[in-house]
């Protein structure tokens, strides 16, 4: 875990290693996996507990000065305005060669424990600060590429496009399919052939195919499925963009209305909100015509698939939906932020990318305000016998993404965006089915009629 000197804080303790069959060997990472504390296996922890009044130092062991390297502060916050704490990579000429500062507008509550990671792509360092007034638990060094990843993400691919598979170092892909199909024994006749290429950087190995020769026969979508080294990922694949083809009255509100594909990359039910969008009934809406796409659980592509369909397709309000707790809950504020710092390592969206305590859109307001009649939707939903509740807090997860995306791109129209979680579920049978499918249309019907 990481020996690094505590410098204008405390002495610092000894770093002590992870119980790990790898000890020692800190660029054979097991990418993804997680000690009984919650670190990175064979990371470089320093343990701090304590207040950081200026500076927190910490030295680098030689075995972890290399990047691509993240170090993560584990500090609690009480400041509200403000730079509140940055985290510096320092080479050993004393300059900063990566830093990332924490900000008033990218805390989502004080006085909790949240990440505060800083990625160094490549390159040396020599030693780890962390400056500001804050409350730090722990400093942990790791490699910055956590897992499969494949890129570039869901969307719209040519014949002759490339899809590369992100994995750690000597390690390759266990299982590759499309549906019912398997692939992987076709892409390893295409390594041989020298058709897919195998590159190894010091740390990472990528796998790259042209779309065509991997699938060897192309529908108009494929859902692409992948594990390597223990992690799962996935991506869809589409011949063309999703057509602008409305259901309903034709003379009607033109509405977008969007789910989730299954999450996480490997889940083995659907996600209620795709099952919602495709369940729900165009026909029985009086003055709409509805537009229904199911989204990537991916941090870019489902945000950019959002904003490229509405300068598209033109619909006058867009409503997503996606899975969230234990009932419906009405999001009122999206945030220009992406981060799963709560939880300890992050959480991988299904294409295999972390995201902390970074913007969504840099430079942009931080926080956007629903534009559905949310007073309207509730009203409606109750009437039916629902319990809607209203929400300030949709996660800062492909949720947030989505509906920060779509307000945003609907704003500057005169038009209406806005999200709606809808209760995760399991399990759906006709009449489950039948109950979310009526909630989208409960939804744009008191949208269009308000």
């Amino acid at each position: 875990m990481t020996s690094l000197l505590l410098g204008a804080c405390t002495a610092a303790p000894e770093a002590e290693p992870a119980e790990s069959p790898n000890e020692g060997m800190f660029q054979d990472f097991l990418d993804g996996k997680y000690d009984s504390a919650g670190h990175p296996l064979n990371a470089k922890v320093f343990d701090h507990e304590g207040t950081c009044e200026t500076t927190c130092s910490f030295d680098l062991p030689a075995n972890s000065q290399r990047g691509p390297l993240m170090a993560n502060a584990r500090v609690k916050v009480s400041a509200t305005t403000g730079d509140i704490a940055t985290v510096r990579f320092i080479d050993d000429a004393g300059e900063a060669v990566a830093s990332e500062t924490l900000t008033a507008d990218r805390v989502r509550a004080v006085d909790e424990w949240i990440d505060l990671a800083v990625t160094l792509p490549f390159g040396t360092a020599v030693r780890v600060e962390v400056q500001g007034a804050v409350e730090l638990d722990y400093v942990e060094v790791f490699p910055s590429k956590l897992g499969l990843a494949i890129a570039p993400g869901s969307g719209t691919f040519a014949d002759d496009d490339l899809v590369t598979f992100e994995l750690p170092l000597n390690r390759s892909l266990d299982a590759l399919r499309a549906g019912d199909l398997d692939l992987l024994p076709r892409l390893r006749e295409l390594q041989g052939a020298g058709t897919a290429t195998t590159t190894d950087t010091e740390l990472r190995r990528l796998i790259s195919v042209p779309v065509l020769a991997l699938l060897g026969d192309r529908a108009d979508i494929t859902e692409l499925h992948a594990t390597g080294a223990g992690d799962p990922a996935r991506i869809q694949l589409r011949r063309a963009p999703a057509a602008c083809h409305y259901e309903g009255d034709a003379d009607g509100m033109k509405v977008l209305v969007t789910g989730f594909q299954p999450f996480p990359a490997n889940g083995w039910h659907d996600n209620v909100s795709a099952v919602a969008v495709t369940a729900m009934n165009p026909a029985v809406l009086r003055g709409a015509q509805v537009m229904r796409v199911v989204l990537p659980v991916e941090y870019d592509r489902a945000a950019s698939a959002i904003a490229e369909i509405i300068d598209r397709c033109a619909p006058a309000a867009v409503i997503s939906f996606g899975q969230g707790g234990g009932a419906i809950a009405l999001e009122q504020t999206a945030y220009n932020l992406q981060d799963t710092g709560e939880i300890s390592g992050g959480v991988p969206d299904n294409r295999g990318i972390i995201r902390a305590a970074q913007p969504i859109e840099p430079g942009a307001d931080a926080e956007r305000s629903t534009l559905l009649p949310l007073d309207a939707i509730a009203a409606a939903l109750e009437d039916a016998g629902e319990s809607p509740r209203f929400s300030t807090d949709p996660g800062r997860y492909i949720c947030n993404n989505v509906m920060f995306s779509n307000i945003g791109t609907m704003a500057p129209r005169g038009g209406r965006g806005g999200f709606i979680h809808l209760p995760y579920t399991t399990a759906f049978d006709d009449d489950v089915r039948a109950r979310f499918g009526r909630v989208v249309e409960l939804a744009v019907q008191a949208t269009v009629d308000n």
